[in-house]
């Protein structure tokens, strides 16, 4: 979870930097009864909900101005840089894509970032730590599932674990599940 956070923290921080960058900001174009409902159904105020539909439409506008944020967008908007894949962007993506469309609109993308507000109830943030690490989805985080991000996430950063270390974390992983 604590990498899903920082990875989710990055997002908004990177995004923010376009804004600040001089680059035009996207007019608030939903309806304010939208808006007040979605912040109803999250923990953030109605002003935080305005301005994370501003970054919203910042990247989803990233490749194509299409309302939704593609995979492309978002591996831009994570690496600037539409190519380099990551094991750990592709889980984070599949799971804010709620529907499972391979597009994430702004409901889901709000509801999602919702689990990292902290009024957040631990066990919704859990939940979703959880299924970062079940890949297969079959309601059980599985050794293998495990070993394969840790190893995609030492891969990613260039890092060289021994194998006891390795165990070790899957093993505490397993443990704190």
């Amino acid at each position: 979870f604590i990498a899903a956070n920082l990875f989710i923290r990055k997002l908004i921080q990177k995004s923010l930097y376009c804004f600040s960058m001089g680059n035009r900001c996207v007019k608030l174009k939903t309806r304010e009864k939208d808006v007040a409902l979605l912040a109803t159904q999250t923990c953030f105020s109605v002003l935080e909900v305005k301005r994370l539909y501003e970054l919203f439409k910042k990247l989803s506008s990233s490749v194509v101005d299409d309302g939704f944020i593609s995979k492309e967008d978002f591996q831009l908007g994570m690496f600037r840089n539409r190519k380099k894949q990551s094991i750990f962007s592709d889980r984070i993506y599949d799971v804010f894509d709620l529907n499972h469309d391979g597009l994430i609109d702004f409901g889901e993308f709000i509801r999602l970032l919702s689990v990292f507000h902290p009024s957040t109830p631990q066990e919704e943030k859990a939940h979703f730590a959880f299924q970062i690490y079940d890949i297969r989805q079959t309601g059980y985080i599985e050794p293998e599932e495990v070993r394969g991000l840790i190893l995609a996430f030492l891969g990613e950063s260039d890092l060289v674990l021994p194998d006891d270390i390795i165990q070790a974390i899957i093993d505490m992983v397993l443990i704190d599940a």
